[in-house]
Protein backbone atom coordinates (compact mmCIF):
# COMPACT_ATOMS: atom_id res chain seq x y z
CA UNK A 1 0.00 0.00 0.00
CA UNK A 2 1.19 3.21 -0.76
CA UNK A 3 1.79 6.11 1.44
CA UNK A 4 -0.81 8.24 -0.23
CA UNK A 5 -3.44 6.03 -0.20
CA UNK A 6 -3.12 5.67 3.28
CA UNK A 7 -3.68 9.56 3.25
CA UNK A 8 -6.53 9.68 1.46
CA UNK A 9 -8.05 7.05 3.07
CA UNK A 10 -7.50 8.92 6.52
CA UNK A 11 -8.65 11.65 5.19
CA UNK A 12 -12.52 10.17 3.65
CA UNK A 13 -15.58 12.37 4.92
CA UNK A 14 -16.32 9.66 7.85
CA UNK A 15 -19.48 11.78 8.84
CA UNK A 16 -20.65 11.50 5.03
CA UNK A 17 -19.96 7.53 4.75
CA UNK A 18 -22.00 7.02 8.12
CA UNK A 19 -24.81 9.06 6.91
CA UNK A 20 -24.74 7.11 3.40
CA UNK A 21 -24.26 3.99 4.97
CA UNK A 22 -27.57 4.46 7.72
CA UNK A 23 -29.49 5.98 4.74
CA UNK A 24 -28.75 2.50 2.79
CA UNK A 25 -29.95 0.10 5.47
CA UNK A 26 -32.83 2.19 6.58
CA UNK A 27 -34.17 2.40 3.12
CA UNK A 28 -33.33 -1.54 2.56
CA UNK A 29 -35.21 -2.14 6.08
CA UNK A 30 -37.96 -0.48 4.76
CA UNK A 31 -38.34 -2.66 1.50
CA UNK A 32 -37.54 -5.82 2.36
CA UNK A 33 -39.23 -5.72 6.04
CA UNK A 34 -38.18 -7.60 9.04
CA UNK A 35 -37.85 -10.95 6.79
CA UNK A 36 -34.67 -9.90 5.61
CA UNK A 37 -33.20 -8.66 8.90
CA UNK A 38 -33.84 -12.41 10.25
CA UNK A 39 -32.41 -13.93 6.70
CA UNK A 40 -28.95 -11.63 7.23
CA UNK A 41 -29.20 -12.59 11.24
CA UNK A 42 -29.33 -16.28 10.15
CA UNK A 43 -26.81 -16.05 7.56
CA UNK A 44 -24.53 -14.49 9.86
CA UNK A 45 -25.37 -17.52 12.49
CA UNK A 46 -24.39 -19.93 9.86
CA UNK A 47 -21.05 -18.25 9.27
CA UNK A 48 -20.14 -18.29 12.62
CA UNK A 49 -21.03 -21.50 12.99
CA UNK A 50 -19.26 -22.51 10.00
CA UNK A 51 -15.46 -21.08 11.16
CA UNK A 52 -15.99 -21.72 14.82
CA UNK A 53 -17.82 -25.18 15.33
CA UNK A 54 -19.61 -25.98 18.80
CA UNK A 55 -20.20 -21.97 18.95
CA UNK A 56 -21.61 -20.91 20.81
CA UNK A 57 -21.24 -23.36 24.35
CA UNK A 58 -22.65 -22.97 27.11
CA UNK A 59 -20.13 -20.10 28.29
CA UNK A 60 -20.99 -17.55 25.27
CA UNK A 61 -24.83 -18.65 25.53
CA UNK A 62 -24.85 -17.70 29.15
CA UNK A 63 -22.96 -14.54 28.64
CA UNK A 64 -24.96 -13.33 25.49
CA UNK A 65 -28.35 -14.08 27.95
CA UNK A 66 -27.00 -11.95 30.64
CA UNK A 67 -26.13 -9.33 28.11
CA UNK A 68 -30.21 -9.42 27.01
CA UNK A 69 -31.30 -9.25 31.00
CA UNK A 70 -29.31 -6.16 31.66
CA UNK A 71 -30.09 -4.47 28.39
CA UNK A 72 -33.72 -5.60 29.30
CA UNK A 73 -33.53 -4.07 32.92
CA UNK A 74 -32.27 -1.04 31.71
CA UNK A 75 -34.73 -0.29 28.79
CA UNK A 76 -37.60 -1.10 31.48
CA UNK A 77 -35.90 1.78 33.55
CA UNK A 78 -36.29 4.44 30.42
CA UNK A 79 -39.51 7.52 31.09
CA UNK A 80 -40.88 6.96 27.59
CA UNK A 81 -43.37 9.56 28.55
CA UNK A 82 -40.86 12.20 29.33
CA UNK A 83 -40.62 15.28 26.61
CA UNK A 84 -37.12 15.37 25.29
Amino acid sequence: MRREDLIAFARRDWPAIEESKAAYWLERKRRLGRGEAFRAAEDLRRFAAAVRPGWPDDEARAEDLATHVAVGESLRLVDVDRPR
